[in-house]
Parts: C-alpha cells; structure tokens; sequence
C-alpha cells in the first residue's frame, strides 16, 4: 500500500457568524490554514461571497408573483431569494497549494460552514482542526480524517467536537 494522501473534512456550527460572513477572515484562515500546513500556496486564496440573486430564478419567481400565482413553494423560493441577497448570504473560498487544496463554504443565516481539504503531502490533520475550531469559534462539529492509499483501503477516523471536547466516534458509511 502505498499513501497518497490526506483528506480532511469538516462541518460545524459556529457561535458567532462574522467570522464566516466576511470575506478577509476567511482569506486570512487560508492563508493560515497554508502555513500551519506547511503548504505551498500556487495563487493567493480565492474567497467570494455568494452571488446576490440576480438570476434566471429571481426573474422567474418574479414572474410567477406579478402573474398572482399562489403557492407555499413559491412563497418558500421568494423567501430564500430574499435572503441571498443580504450580506448573511454566504462566502465560499479555495486555496490552491502545490500540494492540492482547502475550500470552505459557508451559511451564516444557519451560523455553518464545510471544510475540505486534501494534499498528498501529509499533515497533521489535528493541527487543522485546531485552528479551525479556535478560528471560527465552533461550538460542534463532524470531523473525519481519511488517510488514502493506492492498492488498498482507506483508513477513516471520525470525530464529534462538543462542549470543547473532541471525541471519536463510528463513522457512518452506508
């Protein structure tokens, strides 16, 4: 078996949203995330906020509405075009590294974000998890540590952060 990389992944619920509703604190956490890693940055992170709802979709609904068409769907698509379009929309950010890549997305209207990151290089992946949970203030989170290989299995830790306590757990592959 030979390894051919580490992968890791996170989703977690956040006590306070600016940290993952503003643009430069994810673009410092790359950067961060990078050198805590020992990676190598190809190009500086690339971190946007979600698109304000100026789509084939908002022009649908709309027409929908002028044409007094009632339905809970409706009234279900309007709500959620309306919350896009607030600053509480949500940033996305990928880092390129040498090595292979992190990205995080993130929905502050439910104070989450999802975490992934990949490299054939190595880590130490409680050192991501460390400063990813003291970055963004978590308040929980899933965490699995996939170890890869060529010509066998992958070796799979999982773990549940609650209360300031990491602790493993099963995971649930179905």
């Amino acid at each position: 078996m030979e390894f051919v990389g580490r992968h890791i992944m996170m989703d977690a619920v956040v006590s306070d949203i600016r940290r993952i509703n503003a643009i430069q604190p994810i673009y410092d956490y790359m950067e961060e995330m990078a050198r805590q890693l020992d990676m190598t940055l190809v190009y500086p992170p690339i971190v946007a906020r979600f698109p304000f709802a100026q789509s084939e979709l908002e022009q649908f609904v709309k027409k929908l509405s002028e044409e007094n068409v009632k339905s809970a769907t409706l009234q279900f698509m309007e709500e959620v075009l309306k919350r896009r379009a607030t600053e509480d929309s949500g940033v996305s950010g990928v880092s390129i590294w040498l090595e292979s890549h992190c990205t995080i997305h993130t929905w502050p209207e439910e104070k989450f974000f999802s975490l992934d990151a990949y490299s054939c290089k190595d880590f130490d992946p409680m050192v991501a998890f460390e400063l990813t949970v003291k970055w963004f203030k978590v308040e929980y989170a899933s965490f699995v540590d996939v170890e890869r290989y060529i010509g066998g299995p992958c070796k799979i830790k999982a773990y549940e952060y609650k209360n300031g306590e990491l602790r493993p757990c099963e995971p649930s592959i179905k």
